[in-house]
């Protein structure tokens, strides 16, 4: 007699999606005596995570996505103000009061610069990976 023990077969499949968008948003504004330097950094990471395992007829399927977003602003203020007040009070103690206010209006004169800057970079990245394995058990016996 041949026994044959035909043991279950082994299918596994590793899908795995890699996307990743990276998006800067730059917005600087310049105004003479305050700078506001304002970043908006949104990162985007979906991740896809699929595998497929079959043995003895059970599906093993995850799936999950990742997403988060950090925005940071950040301003800055300079000390010539305080610089100003300084002066000022200086020029009214000289009694100079035509210089005071030539200086003011100078100080004061501000222009303003704008610049607005956008990066987009995205990666896709795809691994499969299949693995197929049969084990045959062959017994002979005599009787």
């Amino acid at each position: 007699y041949i026994y044959i023990y035909i043991y279950s077969t082994y299918v596994r499949t590793y899908v795995r999606t890699y996307v990743r968008t990276l998006r800067y948003v730059t917005l600087r504004t310049y105004v003479r005596n305050v700078r506001t330097y304002v970043r908006t950094y949104v990162r985007t990471y979906v991740r896809t995570y699929v595998r497929t395992y079959v043995l003895l007829l059970r599906t093993y399927v995850r799936t999950y996505v990742r997403t988060y977003v950090r925005t940071y602003v950040r301003t800055y203020v300079l000390l010539l103000l305080l610089l100003l007040l300084l002066l000022l009070t200086y020029l009214l103690t000289t009694y100079v009061r035509s210089l005071v206010s030539s200086t003011y209006v100078v100080v004061v004169r501000t222009y303003v610069t704008l610049r607005y800057v956008t990066y987009v970079r995205t990666y896709v990245r795809t691994y499969v990976r299949t693995y197929v394995r049969n084990v045959v058990v062959v017994v002979v016996r005599s009787t």
